[in-house]
């Protein structure tokens, strides 16, 4: 992340740049994370952001503390961000989208064939 955007606040967005470094699999189970004051001097921001930011996520268990050795990558880390966005985008964005996309008489059946075309279930 080279830019944090100035309606966020850094924390979230640090927070967000460790989630997808899980996802993406740079960051794997038991992986250790720099340092804060290295994370802290990469991006550029005060080490009590990147703190906020690490602890939010050891809260959520997506990380975890060795004391005097380090922040880690807990198991089944990634299958934890994945269960909490999953809920998320159901919520805010699909269900919000369906909605709309009745109010605009969508048919069902278009729907499920544009799901399935880009699940790749049709061809």
């Amino acid at each position: 992340m080279n830019y944090f955007k100035a309606d966020v606040p850094i924390y979230l967005q640090l927070r967000q740049e460790i989630e997808e470094q899980i996802l993406d699999k740079v960051l794997k189970e038991e992986d250790q994370l720099k340092s804060y004051r290295a994370l802290a001097a990469e991006y550029r921001i005060n080490p009590i952001t990147v703190g906020n930011a690490i602890n939010a996520l050891v809260a959520e268990g997506v990380l975890y503390q060795k004391r005097g050795v380090g922040v880690f990558v807990a198991a089944k880390a990634r299958e934890t961000i994945i269960r909490s966005r999953r809920q998320s985008f159901m919520e805010e964005t699909l269900e919000p989208t369906l909605k709309l996309a009745r109010s605009y008489e969508i048919p069902l059946e278009e729907i499920l064939k544009m799901s399935k075309s880009i699940y790749g279930e049709e061809k």
